[in-house]
């Protein structure tokens, strides 16, 4: 069976004053090819359909048609489930009714965990559901006071799910979350590739998953992290994002994992990129250079960019200036300033030690790694003594 495995789709994503909405349906297009030639059995959504719980309404009506494309027009179902950015309740809704088009949607989780069926030329393949929850959601509902963590709650779904799992067919976990390997309690033994735009599920640790859970599944389909990537081996993987959501991202290859379960329920891998309407970028240079299109080649203008200035100085509006040139320019720094914020403070046990003048010079330092020259020692020597002698008076 040919499996298409996506997630995080976060539809109606606003990213740094951006809505991301047109550049998603851009990528949907692209999702319909692989469909219409790949041919797959089933297309996976492991979560975060939305970007948050209240969705705009482009965003319900994006998602809207590209589901009814998928299950409507090419006959392909559509297994999808909540993740934390997702209401359950609103993913949930109608989705009994839904099953019988060949849309499998979960949005609540339940004890009995939903189990979809489908059939190819070796038999049948079981497909899991789990839907984000908080571990209080699943302490409540297994009534167990003993789940602490998102590991704990993981273990107490798929303990339930194994004791009528038939281990002679093929069995798909799709779950959302942050799962790895861990060597023992406090000890991650895989390093994953995480973003900044993945929202926290919890702190502390808590979040973690041991992925031993899902050892008795043929496959695991994760949503979650946005980077596609295996957990420890090719049988539980994260499809990543569609689209890059952050300059974290910007090396990340965005598209959809493609799985091939044989007869024996062994795995077969290949990822199938996608290229989007506007890239993510960085760029770095002095604002002159960078306005001068004759002097440098940054490729296309119009791709979403991070710009780090490398002036020194005070700039008249840089921002204005740069989107007259680059018009989706999100973000602006100064390469002074891109430092450990370590580094940007004096501290607190050193401040009454020190006197104004020296405060400034270490605060100097830090901003600009340059020691201050004598001239502009000078100048803020006689600004500290005006502004004392005026507090006096």
């Amino acid at each position: 069976m040919k499996i298409f495995h996506t997630g995080d789709w976060h539809i109606g994503k606003l990213v740094n004053g951006f809505y991301m909405t047109e550049d998603q349906e851009f990528i949907m297009n692209q999702l319909y090819e692989a469909i219409e030639e790949e041919k797959p059995q089933v297309v996976l959504i492991a979560g975060d359909l939305y970007d948050r719980s209240v969705p705009p309404v482009q965003a319900i009506e994006l998602l809207n048609k590209v589901l009814g494309k998928i299950v409507r027009d090419l006959k392909t179902p559509v297994i999808a489930l909540a993740g934390n950015h997702d209401s359950n309740e609103r993913i949930d809704f109608a989705s009994e009714l839904l099953k019988e088009s060949g849309l499998y949607i979960t949005g609540n989780l339940k004890k009995d965990i939903n189990k979809v069926t489908l059939h190819d030329d070796h038999g049948a393949i079981n497909f899991y559901s789990i839907p984000y929850a908080d571990p209080a959601v699943v302490r409540d509902l297994f009534e167990d006071n003993s789940i602490k963590n998102h590991d704990d709650a993981m273990k107490k779904i798929v303990g339930f799910i194994n004791a009528s799992m038939n281990k002679e067919e093929r069995n798909v976990a799709i779950a959302h979350g942050y799962v790895t390997y861990m060597k023992n309690e406090d000890e991650v033994a895989v390093t994953l590739e995480e973003s900044e735009s993945e929202k926290p599920l919890s702190i502390g640790g808590t979040a973690i998953i041991n992925a031993e859970c899902f050892k008795a599944f043929n496959y695991t389909a994760l949503g979650h992290l946005h980077g596609p990537q295996k957990v420890g081996s090719d049988r539980i993987r994260y499809a990543g994002s569609l689209l890059k959501y952050s300059f974290s991202e910007v090396k990340q290859r965005k598209g959809i994992t493609i799985v091939e379960i044989d007869g024996k329920g062994d795995v077969n891998i290949n990822f199938r990129e996608f290229k989007p309407r506007r890239d993510f970028r960085i760029i770095t240079g002095e604002l002159e250079k960078l306005m001068n299109l004759e002097v440098v080649n940054l490729g296309n203008k119009e791709d979403y960019i991070k710009v780090i200035l490398k002036d020194k100085g005070e700039l008249l509006d840089p921002m204005a200036k740069l989107r007259s040139i680059y018009p989706n320019v999100m973000e602006l720094v100064r390469e002074e300033r891109v430092k450990a914020s370590t580094n940007l403070k004096v501290a607190a046990t050193n401040i009454k030690e020190k006197s104004k003048l020296s405060l400034f010079e270490s605060f100097y330092e830090d901003i600009t790694e340059e020691k201050c020259c004598l001239e502009s020692i000078e100048v803020m020597k006689r600004i500290i003594e005006k502004a004392e002698k005026a507090g006096v008076e």
